[in-house]
């Protein structure tokens, strides 16, 4: 929250930045200072948490905006490709004369960004605040476009692993096999049948091992929040040789599945919400899928070691034990929800 707080403060003391023309906020966040640009303000989002609460503050958010802008606001994430990636596609959206206003964390490198934008821009105008660093510029002479081509490239999907997966920067475990979820698919049995999801489905490793080693499944929900894994999981699962046609659904697991009920669920629960921990996560993800299983249904997991999930097993299941503990990790096992988390399920309504 450093850097929405840093870009509040700056748009607050600077009432001409944005005061005109079309607005668009990239990786946006709810905040107070939206409503000025109440009409002409467009937000995208691709983590499905922070979407939906732009929708429920009344903004629009949309998966791909058209330019041009005459403001565009980025909230960037971590990671080095995907912040350069962000500034380049900022460029080919912003209006000429247009202003690009970011606001980064100082620990996620918000010094060398401000001096990589202005080696592409030219001037540069900042202030710090809040740990962060806002700076913006006008797009008032020719971009460095050769850099700018590098950074889109390098943040762009792209095959990994020899060739066999597509990524992108800025994914779990982008360019590798994750440790737990290889362990994870060492312990899964070929025997699984029938209606299967995979809860925070990422780039698709595990979901395309079951499509390939699972040969009596009859169907596949792919459940990810973060929008830019969704053309790489289309494109992995689209590779596999299966007559299953798998099902990508961009959601917000915590919230629930809908009403779909599965006899068996696998995941790799995430313990951050966004770039935020929150080992509480994992938890939300093992109610929401006993919740969605069937009576006679088991979920597969693997989470690392010390992430205490045991206890929240032994509350959701009839049956729950660990399978291994290895390299830092565990995969545990749950079979036959309890019949209160059932009931549960039964009476809370749930969306996607």
């Amino acid at each position: 929250m450093h850097a929405l707080d840093a870009l509040t403060y700056v748009l607050d003391q600077q009432p001409d930045l944005g005061a005109e023309g079309r607005v668009l906020f990239l990786r946006g966040q709810p905040a107070p200072f939206l409503e000025r640009f109440k009409g002409r303000l467009t937000c995208e989002q691709p983590w499905k948490p922070r979407a939906v609460a732009l929708e429920a503050a009344g903004h629009s958010v949309s998966r791909d905006s058209t330019g041009p802008f005459q403001t565009i606001l980025l909230l960037p994430e971590r990671q080095r490709e995907t912040i350069l990636g962000d500034l380049a596609r900022a460029h080919d959206l912003l209006a000429e004369g247009g202003t690009l206003i970011v606001a980064l964390h100082n620990d996620w490198g918000a010094k060398r960004t401000e001096q990589q934008l202005a080696e592409v821009a030219g001037e540069v105008q900042t202030v710090s605040k809040h740990h962060s660093r806002v700076f913006w510029t006008v797009k008032k002479q020719a971009w460095d476009t050769t850099k700018l081509t590098s950074w889109k490239e390098a943040a762009a999907m792209q095959r990994v692993l020899e060739g066999r997966f597509w990524s992108a920067p800025g994914l779990f475990h982008w360019d590798e096999i994750d440790t737990g979820s290889r362990l994870l698919t060492e312990q899964l049995p070929s025997s699984l049948s029938g209606a299967g999801a995979d809860l925070g489905a990422g780039w698709g490793f595990l979901s395309d091992h079951l499509l390939r080693a699972c040969p009596n499944l009859r169907s596949l929900d792919c459940f990810e929040a973060d929008g830019a894994a969704m053309e790489c999981l289309r494109r992995n699962l689209g590779n596999v040789p299966t007559p299953i046609r798998p099902r990508i659904v961009w959601s917000d697991v915590t919230s629930g599945l809908g009403n779909s009920k599965y006899d068996f669920i696998v995941m790799n629960p995430p313990f951050h919400d966004g770039r935020d921990a929150d080992p509480l996560l994992g938890i939300k993800f093992i109610t929401t899928a006993a919740s969605s299983l069937r009576s006679g249904g088991e979920l597969w997991l693997v989470a690392n070691k010390h992430l205490p999930y045991e206890n929240m097993m032994r509350d959701c299941f009839e049956h729950s034990r660990t399978i291994l503990e290895k390299e830092g990790f565990k995969v545990l096992h749950g079979a036959r929800p309890q019949a209160h988390v059932q009931k549960h399920s039964a009476a809370r309504p749930r969306r996607r």
